[in-house]
């Protein structure tokens, strides 16, 4: 067991996996810890319906909106969503020995075959100007 606990990938492997859970972990915990601080007492948001739920300007909805406004950013957030991956790659080859690089390497390249088909849709969303005017 300590041979295994010594050997140089099962703890890289350790510190990407175990490190990233436990402050998942710890971050799950405290939102659900703020939430409980955070939320309002039942009998007060029985009578304030409307105080606590998200209306423009504070103003109960009166009929349909005049606009329907699009996801005018959607191509750039995918692209971001596709790229940011492989930015951190690159940043873990430039931390890794050099025995692992050869692996490094092939992943990275698996990593741009399954992301090629959402950088080409998010450019084409991206590119697409007319899905980001209002409708009336």
């Amino acid at each position: 067991m300590l041979e295994l606990l010594n050997d140089p990938l099962v703890r890289v492997v350790a510190g990407l996996i175990v490190v990233p859970a436990l402050v998942a972990g710890a971050t799950v915990a405290a939102i659900l810890l703020l939430r409980v601080i955070t939320s309002g007492r039942p009998d007060i948001e029985a009578i304030e319906r409307f105080k606590y739920e998200r209306y423009e300007a504070g103003n109960p909805p009166k009929g349909e909106p005049r606009k329907k406004v699009t996801m005018q950013y959607l191509g750039f957030l995918i692209l971001f969503l596709a790229v940011e991956p492989a930015v951190i790659l690159l940043a873990i080859a430039l931390a890794a020995p050099r025995e692992f690089l050869l692996r490094l390497a092939a992943l990275y390249a698996f990593l741009i075959i399954v992301y090629t088909p959402l950088l080409y849709y998010g450019l084409r969303e991206a590119r697409r100007i007319e899905a980001w005017m209002l409708e009336g």
